[in-house]
């Protein structure tokens, strides 16, 4: 089992993935704020656009939680900051503003990513601890390996994100140009 050698190397995954926490936390309260503007203000109730926006929802409740579980292995502690966005009535401005925050965040799981393959760090407190029964390790590490697995799938997420809601933008687009 490959770990990581750096301390350093762990509290610098644990500052991007914090950072990444915080958008994510953003989206969870963004994206609704989106679909309320979108249903209750502008009157539209395109399904494409509503659906899309609710699995980048799901799914960013999803990487919260796993972001938040990861830190904990890590020896870190979540840093909780509600971000006041200044956000406009206008839908498709807000979806523009989310784009950006999840660029953002696949800019930091890739540099949590890149640390994590340089420094080969192992999450957790004592490095050599392991369960007396198994030779695997306790529920409060996580491998390397493991990590990066969930980096890359939350990557591959995170550009899933980015075609739904720019395709919703350009749905909206249209809608409003008819």
């Amino acid at each position: 089992m490959e770990t990581i050698k750096k301390e350093d190397a762990r509290k610098r995954i644990v500052e991007l993935l914090n950072r990444s926490l915080q958008l994510e936390y953003d989206f969870l309260f963004g994206y609704p704020r989106v679909i309320d503007i979108l249903v209750n203000i502008d009157k539209i109730h395109d399904k494409q656009i509503i659906e899309a926006i609710e699995v980048v929802v799901k799914e960013s409740l999803i990487h919260f939680d796993d972001i938040d579980k990861i830190i904990g292995q890590l020896g870190g502690k979540t840093i909780w900051h509600i971000n006041v966005v200044g956000w406009s009535a206008d839908v498709e401005e807000c979806l523009l503003q989310l784009l950006d925050k999840e660029n953002l965040v696949i800019s930091w799981y890739q540099a949590s990513k890149q640390v994590a393959e340089q420094s080969k760090v192992k999450a957790g407190g004592l490095l050599s601890k392991s369960t007396a029964s198994t030779d695997k390790l306790s529920e409060d590490f996580i491998d390397v390996n493991e990590l990066i697995g969930i980096l890359d799938r939350h990557i591959i997420e995170e550009e899933g994100h980015i075609r739904l809601i720019t395709d919703a933008v350009n749905k909206l687009r249209m809608l409003k140009n008819k």
